[in-house]
């Protein structure tokens, strides 16, 4: 059960930067894509979706992404350290993929599907041969051997290139990520960095601050901050609360916060002080 709500809670968190990050990617070479696209009237929703109309956008994507095979269709998914792709769940993308190409009365030979995954999934890509076979193409990269086009990536194996950058951030291996981050930060790539603080942040701090680059890092969570804003309120527990220095916590407010947080016996208190004469009796 814990496994589950792990996972539950790293889709919740990690799910929005994998989109924002595909976004991204694609953005660089001004290519719009859809996120989040639901299927049939089920409740089934792909994550990535990248429609490339035209042959030059195809050719884009394969000269500037880790995508170098995309179609005219393709689809996306990502799978999390706490979310492992198992012989259920890739039945169940291959479900989305299989109800998009009915609903838009598409060839598989017009499609592609990749799968990003955290760590590599060994039962299916070693024990499950007669759901799907895999052949490796590149490093991180394998490829199945059925007529529809299923690609799957392992962050924690893909190379360290400009190219994975957003394949990298998702590794779950600390060691991996940590030589990523240990890229991005002698490379001073800003976007990354931010991307990196989101993903973990406790790690992306202590390689900025080994590299003398602390006043980077605040300046990611000032962007992080400024970006979300209220959206980070729910994720501040009472022990993280707790470790913030009382004279911060005051700084922050307003006289007006101060004064709305104040019981009413504490409020007439602090006008007898203010005011000890309005107390007194003639």
């Amino acid at each position: 059960m814990a496994t589950d709500n792990n996972a539950t809670t790293e889709r919740t968190e990690l799910d929005p930067v994998f989109k924002e990050v595909m976004t991204r990617n694609f953005g660089q070479v001004s290519l719009p894509i859809e996120t989040q696209v639901e299927v049939s009237r089920l409740p089934r929703t792909m994550d990535v979706l990248v429609v490339l109309s035209q042959p030059s956008d195809r050719g884009k994507v394969r000269s500037s992404t880790a995508f170098d095979y995309f179609r005219e269709h393709n689809q996306i998914e990502f799978k999390g350290k706490e979310d492992p792709l198992n012989r259920a769940g890739y039945r169940l993308i291959l479900g989305r993929t299989n109800l998009y190409l009915g609903e838009k009365d598409l060839s598989a030979t017009d499609m592609t599907m990749t799968i990003v995954s955290s760590r590599q999934p060994r039962n299916v890509l070693y024990h499950c041969q007669e759901d799907v076979k895999w052949e490796r193409i590149g490093v991180g990269h394998y490829k199945s051997t059925d007529l529809l086009s299923v690609h799957l990536f392992v962050c924690n194996e893909v190379e360290f290139i400009p190219k994975n950058y957003p394949l990298l951030l998702f590794a779950a291996s600390k060691e991996k990520f940590r030589q990523f981050v240990e890229q991005i930060v002698s490379e001073d790539n800003t976007i990354y960095i931010y991307y990196a603080s989101r993903v973990e942040p406790e790690v992306t701090k202590e390689v900025l601050k080994m590299a003398g680059k602390q006043s980077l890092y605040e300046k990611q969570l000032q962007r992080i901050a400024e970006s979300m804003g209220e959206d980070l309120i729910p994720f501040l527990s009472e022990e993280v609360v707790k470790r913030i220095p009382p004279e911060k916590r005051v700084r922050s407010l307003t006289a007006e916060d101060i004064v709305r947080s104040l019981s009413p016996e504490t409020k007439e208190e602090l006008l007898q002080l203010l005011n000890p004469s309005d107390g007194k009796q003639n």
